[in-house]
């Protein structure tokens, strides 16, 4: 544990890097919180008995494939997506309430700890698409936040998890690649 210390250390000696690790790794901590945060206050769905995600999908549904937005699909994307909210999760509102309120929280998770910070950015931003789909337009920070997530995912990870393992499996922290291009 020492040694992987001491290699952030000496990796934060690159003041573009030491920057680009603070900056990320406090906003991995912070935007993780809100998805904990998010995921702990839909549990009052299943506490309070009333399923809300039926009422979010059909919204969505009629918010991508509506009559007024067809005429912007010319592959037919929207439909197909519509089809699929249509016929598998409007079908099951409590299993979707239940993977909505599984999946925050492991995205929250993710991130707090610093473990698959693109993986977790990109289910985030699968999550917020859908959101705002459904009617919610209150994530377009989030969006740009998953965006910087997936660009500066090593840095964000250096001090977290994902930074400790790739430290025991190969001693280095960044790769050559990895590093900031200098101006």
């Amino acid at each position: 544990m020492t040694a992987y210390f001491n290699a952030v250390k000496a990796e934060l000696k690159d003041g573009k890097i030491a920057l680009l690790v603070l900056v990320f790794t406090v906003a991995r901590v912070i935007y993780g919180l809100k998805w904990v945060e998010s995921g702990i206050g839909k549990l009052v769905w299943f506490s309070d008995g009333k399923l809300n995600s039926a009422a979010k999908i059909q919204t969505m549904i009629t918010n991508i494939a509506g009559e007024k937005v067809t005429n912007f699909d010319p592959l037919g994307i929207n439909q197909s997506f519509a089809w699929v909210a249509k016929n598998v999760f409007l079908g099951m509102p409590g299993l979707t309430d239940g993977l909505v309120v599984i999946f925050e929280i492991l995205v929250g998770l993710f991130m707090i700890l610093g473990f698959r910070v693109f993986w977790g950015a990109l289910i985030a931003m699968f999550m917020n698409i859908q959101f705002i789909a459904g009617g919610s337009f209150n994530n377009f920070g989030y969006i740009w936040t998953n965006l910087a997530m997936f660009k500066f995912a090593k840095y964000a990870e250096l001090i977290g998890v994902d930074g400790f393992l790739r430290f025991k499996n190969s001693k280095k922290l960044l790769q050559t690649g990895d590093r900031p291009q200098s101006a």
